[in-house]
């Protein structure tokens, strides 16, 4: 506020050059503390409260809140792409952007994957529209490490878990088999997890891909 009493806002008063916009008298502003705890002191609802979120936040606490919010908005994995979307709602953006880079899925019923070795992760879409990424990370010089998670926000309700199976190229009767707990993720930025994984050896690969047999579950969460 101005000496006479005027307030501007802190983005308004950067381009005034001390002159106040009321009174039009030099002035040197200074901060108003009681209108900024009344600010302070009312708080709205989250931006991303359609989609679940119940906090109510002050002005202050605002944008540290919804960077951090559960609920908020997931970026697309596929490279250069940057389209931002929530959970239950990637089967539309997938469809006209991306048809050809995901694989639809059945909850609990096995389906193949003949995946390129080359491939850092394959786009799965759960019939809910929950989205997951089948990780492969080159483990040289043992072979690939497969694992699942699941790029989400917004409430936990679900969980899920996935079973991966593999037979040699060589030798079919020589398989490998893992089952684990989906892990959860905002963001995918090239971090695998390394709770659990399957690691196949090269020899299983054929020069260029790899089947997989994969099944994801989902349960209510307690």
């Amino acid at each position: 506020q101005c000496q006479n009493g005027h307030v501007a806002c802190f983005s308004c008063w950067s381009w005034l050059s001390n002159k106040c916009h009321v009174c039009s008298h030099d002035a040197i502003f200074a901060r108003n503390i009681a209108l900024e705890k009344i600010v302070e002191s009312i708080k709205s609802s989250c931006a991303y409260a359609k989609w679940g979120c119940c906090n109510l936040v002050s002005y202050a606490q605002r944008s540290t809140h919804e960077e951090a919010c559960l609920f908020a908005p997931s970026t697309c994995p596929i490279p250069g792409c940057g389209y931002r979307g929530f959970t239950g709602c990637w089967s539309g953006h997938f469809l006209v952007d991306h048809s050809a880079d995901c694989l639809h899925f059945v909850y609990g019923q096995p389906f193949e994957v003949n995946l390129e070795v080359s491939l850092p992760f394959l786009v799965l879409l759960g019939e809910d529209d929950h989205l997951f990424l089948l990780l492969n990370k080159n483990m040289m010089p043992f072979g690939h490490a497969f694992t699942v998670v699941c790029l989400r926000t917004g409430n936990l309700n679900w969980k899920f878990s996935y079973e991966i199976i593999t037979a040699s190229g060589g030798n079919p009767e020589n398989s490998l088999q893992l089952k684990a707990s989906v892990t959860n993720t905002k963001e995918w930025g090239g971090m695998h997890p390394a709770e659990a994984f399957l690691l196949v050896p090269y020899d299983f690969c054929s020069s260029t891909s790899l089947t997989l047999h994969v099944a994801v579950a989902r349960s209510a969460s307690v």
